[in-house]
């Protein structure tokens, strides 16, 4: 890990040159996604279900009743983990989106491991001042303690489809969003339409009850036709310097949002051992996708080398790719995704957002990630679920001391 003795310097704006511009990008309409793999654990073919049952002349009798008892458990388990696709054809397929058990609060089950990363020992780390009271796990309340249990940090990402004033004033909407974004302790969004002044703060209000303390950066509604990406952090767990918050510049107008780029610490340790790292907040529009993908390598390099000295840069957001796209892309520039053949939308057809950190510089990378599939965790219609949203939250985890585990 590099050294960092100074404070940051207050950056106003970024460009990345050294871009060639793509004058006949690859077409990409709104019907098509940069996806490599079929539908997760999709069995396709139909199957035709023909049962006939007859009645013995001896009237109902502890035969019957027997026979009654295995089809009604017959019937939960098929419904359980299968589902029915196609009216003239009928075609049956496992439930996707079940992942490997490794935590026991709610997102038990719903993990995704990727590869993890040697380690290598921390030489320094950047001080600001003002740490909040150091957390220990065991003070950690609420099904965050069984998410943090280990003390690592959970970072996620989410495009919110339009998170704006009629999804925070349907209760059942916000509701389900709040328990969401509390399980994680910074998160990217995308897709936000928070104009109204008082929006971002009541919501954080909501938040806080029972003791937890976000905060949130957000981008001027005035850009990108009124979308606008954000940052949500519970600065008990994260630290971050406001002055180092800045958008990529991008005077040429290659990309539809310019990524949002923040710095952040890790709180609950030692300032002087803690993690500090730069989150890149990526939206990229669907039609322009395989043009703007092919913008992020110059743009992680500008970031990079933006006059800050920070090396650890994580990249979370709506990529509208998956994740053999996006690494065949970013290998020379040596960033790897999080999630691995994952689906992150709530059809269940495709991967669309992720995060991605440097397969060497990044070390507090633990090798743990996953998604929220609130559709099944909170039993929800597909209708139901694209209220929240019709992308899935991803989130990675990390350690709070710089270099990782000690």
């Amino acid at each position: 890990m590099s050294a960092v003795s100074h404070r940051p310097r207050r950056r106003r704006g970024h460009q990345f040159p050294g871009v060639v511009r793509v004058t006949v990008p690859m077409p990409c309409t709104a019907n098509e996604r940069i996806d490599h793999t079929s539908r997760i654990g999709e069995v396709t073919g139909s199957q035709r279900l023909d049962r006939t049952m007859s009645e013995s002349s001896n009237g109902l009798g502890l035969r019957n009743i027997i026979l009654c008892a295995g089809l009604s458990a017959g019937a939960w388990f098929f419904f359980r983990h299968f589902e029915i696709s196609g009216l003239d054809q009928l075609s049956l397929s496992p439930k996707s989106g079940e992942y490997e058990a490794s935590s026991d609060g709610p997102l038990a089950g719903h993990l995704d491991q990727w590869p993890s990363r040697s380690m290598m020992p921390a030489q320094a780390s950047l001080s600001t001042g003002g740490d909040p009271p150091r957390v220990s796990p065991a003070s950690l309340s609420g099904s965050h303690r069984s998410l943090a249990a280990n003390g690592n940090l959970r970072i996620a990402s989410w495009a919110l489809g339009g998170f704006g004033p009629e999804k925070f004033r349907n209760p059942e909407v916000i509701g389900r969003l709040t328990s969401i974004v509390q399980e994680f302790d910074l998160i990217a969004l995308q897709q936000l339409r928070a104009s109204e002044r008082d929006l971002m703060p009541q919501w954080i209000e909501q938040l806080n009850r029972g003791g937890r303390r976000y905060e949130y950066l957000i981008t001027d509604p005035s850009h990108d036709g009124g979308d606008q990406m954000g940052f949500l952090y519970d600065s008990q767990q994260i630290v971050t310097d406001r002055t180092q918050l800045y958008r990529v510049a991008d005077p040429e107008r290659r990309l539809t949002h310019p990524p949002m780029v923040g710095w952040f610490r890790a709180a609950g340790v030692d300032p002087k051992l803690a993690w500090t790292f730069t989150l890149v907040n990526v939206h990229i529009e669907l039609p322009r996708a395989r043009q703007e993908i092919g913008e992020l390598p110059a743009i992680l390099s500008a970031i990079s080398a933006d006059g800050r000295g920070e090396d650890d840069i994580v990249v979370a957001g709506l990529l509208q790719a998956d994740d053999v796209y996006l690494n065949a892309t970013l290998a020379a520039q040596g960033f790897v995704t999080a999630l691995k053949g994952t689906h992150t939308d709530i059809f269940a057809r495709h991967q669309t957002s992720n995060l991605l950190t440097h397969r060497g510089k990044t070390t507090e990378a633990i090798g743990r990630a996953g998604v929220i599939d609130f559709l099944r965790l909170h039993n929800l219609s597909l209708s139901d679920a694209e209220q929240l949203s019709p992308y899935l939250p991803v989130h990675a985890e990390f350690s709070r001391l710089e270099g990782g585990p000690r």
